[in-house]
């Protein structure tokens, strides 16, 4: 769902959501390929990774 916040707080909050989903999404498809295609799996993990990172970032904006 958009949010179409002008609150910079609301912003970050929606962020981080979305964030988590793609976080989710990532894992998800992690765990299907699993050891049948190591270039890929590598792949996402380290997107995912970055995923995380982003997440933590918008954390620790909200504290």
């Amino acid at each position: 769902e958009y949010d179409d916040s002008s609150d910079i707080r609301a912003m970050i909050k929606a962020n981080l959501i979305e964030e988590r989903v793609a976080i989710e999404a990532y894992r998800q498809m992690i765990e299907r390929i699993g050891d049948s295609d190591p270039t890929t799996k590598h792949m996402l993990v380290q997107i995912m990774a970055q995923e995380e990172e982003h997440a933590d970032d918008m954390s620790d904006l909200l504290q």
